[in-house]
């Protein structure tokens, strides 16, 4: 895809030296320096509390069509990620772009010969939650399976959100794409229950050039905001 297209259809810009911090403008040309940083990426796993978001999804969200509640995650990350602007930043040979409307892909479990199915979400920041919940569910229970839905060059820019209910783990490491691109990666585990609090394992991947400890920190904080806020 030709990047004016790109440009076009997820509402991205060219970033300006004026849109950016002295902070921003320096680590963006730093960490991706072949010469400095070979992988920008880092990598954190935490135990992401769940019983204030569950108890908000089971009063006010459950009860719309197709609802789960990782699908109410997953849409609770998708307008957090767009609330904190600097996750949609992505790096395009050498430049930097800001995109509005990026989809998300979510990998499937489908187990069988294809083992997993490309699952890409359009417009999610735009939709209300009946519409998303919906919308999640015929994505997920589409039986036309696939793989490499999307042309590479698009697919490395979106926000990578996986699921791995069955997977008890303390850490989980995502390989990275060789584009350094500056997309976010998130894979939920197996959820639990601390000291008597549930919770999930969040793995989270980020690219140093364009996001930080000091953002990442803001987003969570944005996303619990989000999970815990009463339907409108």
């Amino acid at each position: 895809m030709q990047l004016q297209t790109m440009l076009n259809t997820y509402q991205g810009e060219l970033l300006s030296s004026h849109d950016l911090s002295f902070y921003e403008r320096w680590a963006m040309d730093y960490f991706h320096d072949d010469q400095h940083v070979s992988d920008p990426y880092l990598s954190i796993t935490l135990d992401l509390p769940l019983g204030a978001a569950r108890d908000n999804y089971q009063n006010h969200y459950q009860s719309a069509e197709g609802a789960s509640f990782q699908g109410f995650l997953i849409w609770c990350l998708a307008r957090a990620l767009k609330s904190e602007w600097i996750f949609s930043t992505r790096n395009i040979n050498g430049k930097w772009y800001r995109f509005d409307n990026l989809p998300i892909f979510c990998p499937i479990a489908v187990g069988g010969d294809l083992r997993f199915k490309d699952v890409i979400l359009e417009n999610v920041t735009a939709l209300s939650w009946p519409k998303f919940a919906e919308y999640y569910r015929k994505s997920v229970d589409c039986n036309d399976a696939k793989l490499e839905v999307l042309p590479q060059e698009v697919w490395a820019l979106c926000p990578f959100i996986g699921n791995l209910p069955n997977m008890a783990f303390s850490s989980f490491q995502i390989h990275r794409n060789k584009l350094k691109t500056g997309r976010p990666l998130f894979y939920f585990g197996q959820r639990k229950t601390i000291n008597g609090e549930p919770s999930v394992p969040l793995s989270i991947s980020f690219d140093h050039a364009n996001s930080d400890p000091f953002v990442l920190d803001k987003l969570l904080a944005t996303f619990n905001e989000l999970t815990t806020q009463s339907a409108d």
